[in-house]
């Protein structure tokens, strides 16, 4: 088995290397952006050969279209894996699309059976899983975020291969404007306590509640799709659930957030769940594994009084 990888960020890269390892590849090389090949994580990694960028991580699926596409010609890997993120979802899809071969987007796992890869991701919105046989190679996955890691190996190397930068004549579209989002704290990914918010707050400036608790907890502050897409009271890189972070936390805590099926796909690997709701009929109750059926604008500022009072401060 012959694979490719595609990552932005070194964390990438290790998880989508440890997925390699899960199906047996033989033979492992990587396009990643020129910064990275200059680390020594890359070493240990056991790739046959580094393809680097110049701006990889700032071109365009458009843009990159075309250089991905040759480079699987030249490579003729098996199988192309990205992590399961816009700009890879949009990059494969184009790039299959041309190479008139399966593009799998979200996979969970990955396994050979009965002599064919078998792949497992969300079906109807996060309800069920789906197992898939890729019957032709080479197939595009976006694999989803985990946390996985690779084995650990001889440090040896890999060969190093610049491409070169698309030219503006490899675009379709003509970029008019870049503005880069301010991104803050941690990434939700690594997160070991998570505090995430729903629409049962009433104001923007109510979430000055759920912040005091994630500082006394030490956590981190998430958020539902309509408090960033819909209302836009958070980033959208806060956002978790199916079309936004998988998240694994230890102790996930979900306050006024209903619990629908697409929320829960992106929390369910937490170890813990807390849901604090004062509707008791919301599915999150049937989900947690400790229920607060109470008002969130009473709860919250009492456990915050405790745990003043146990002698918590803000981290």
């Amino acid at each position: 088995m012959h694979v490719l990888i595609l990552a932005r960020e070194l964390d990438e890269l290790l998880e989508l290397r440890a997925v390699a390892d899960q199906i047996g590849a033989l033979e492992v090389e990587t396009l990643v952006p020129k910064a990275m090949t200059n680390g020594e994580d890359l070493a240990s990694l056991g790739l046959r050969r580094a393809y680097f960028l110049e701006g990889f991580d700032d071109i365009s699926p458009d843009g990159l279209k075309k250089i991905v596409i040759d480079l699987v010609g030249k490579v003729e890997p098996s199988l192309v894996l990205g992590p399961s993120k816009k700009v890879f979802r949009e990059l494969f899809a184009r790039v299959a699309h041309n190479l008139a071969s399966p593009c799998l987007t979200d996979c969970t796992s990955l396994e050979f059976s009965g002599g064919r890869l078998v792949v497992e991701r969300p079906f109807l919105g996060g309800g069920y899983v789906e197992r898939l046989a890729v019957k032709k190679l080479p197939a595009f996955l976006t694999i989803q975020m985990t946390g996985r890691r690779p084995k650990i190996r001889e440090r040896n190397g890999p060969e190093k291969v610049e491409l070169s930068k698309p030219s503006s004549e490899d675009f379709s579209l003509r970029r008019v404007s870049v503005e880069r989002v301010e991104r803050g704290g941690a990434d939700l990914a690594k997160a070991r306590i998570v505090v995430s918010v729903g629409r049962g707050f009433k104001r923007r400036e109510d979430l000055k509640l759920a912040e005091e608790l994630a500082q006394l907890l030490g956590a981190d502050l998430a958020c539902s799709r309509p408090l960033a897409s819909d209302l836009g009271w958070m980033p959208e890189e806060k956002h978790v659930g199916l079309s936004g972070k998988w998240i694994s936390p230890q102790l996930y805590i979900a306050i006024g957030i209903s619990g629908q099926v697409q929320h829960m796909v992106g929390v369910r690997n937490s170890r813990i769940i807390v849901a604090v709701n004062n509707d008791t009929s919301a599915p999150i109750h049937r989900e947690a594994d400790y229920s607060v059926p109470l008002d969130l604008y009473q709860f919250i500022p009492a456990l915050i009084t405790v745990l003043r009072e146990k002698g918590v401060r803000a981290t």
